[in-house]
């Protein structure tokens, strides 16, 4: 099964997707590369991805997919920062979270977004985060709070 630190950022009600050329929209984030906290790998992949630099990424939650095992991520983005897209991503759109099911999204993402609508807490929660978790989910080890500004691995916008 795969790993996939993904990414939430909310704003208002809005929750921001990407797509490849003439892909699906998803929820930012990708895998980790060997020995990276899945912290750091949330942070890189929304920079890679967005060109967005989070100031503080907070786990959330897991979600399984059929595939892919993804550790869910807050990040909290400077007020006025632009999502750009980079590398693989063709498109970067800030969507409401109830018009998330109406698009061609992957299935991955309807369900997160479903959860997130569900569950009230963990809405409340992304407005914002008081951190519940101690222990990176993958690898058990201390789990931090992480600043992306200065992790020197993260590419800086």
């Amino acid at each position: 099964m795969k790993h996939r630190a993904t990414v939430l950022c909310i704003r208002q009600d809005c929750l921001l997707l990407v797509a490849k050329r003439g892909g699906r929209w998803a929820i930012p984030g990708g895998r980790r590369k060997r020995d990276e906290v899945l912290s750091r790998a949330a942070a890189r992949e929304l920079c890679e991805e967005t060109q967005l630099t989070a100031y503080r990424v907070d786990y959330l939650f897991q979600f399984w997919g059929a595939h892919t095992r993804h550790f869910v991520f807050a990040a909290q983005l400077s007020p006025g920062a632009e999502a750009r897209p980079d590398n693989e991503i063709a498109r970067c759109r800030w969507v409401k979270l109830r018009d998330v099911s109406r698009l061609p999204a992957s299935i991955p993402t309807k369900a997160i977004v479903q959860y997130l609508l569900r569950s009230r807490s963990s809405l409340h929660r992304l407005q914002w985060i008081a951190e519940e978790y101690e222990n990176d989910p993958l690898t058990e080890e201390p789990l931090e709070a992480h600043d992306a500004s200065h992790d020197v691995s993260a590419p800086t916008v």
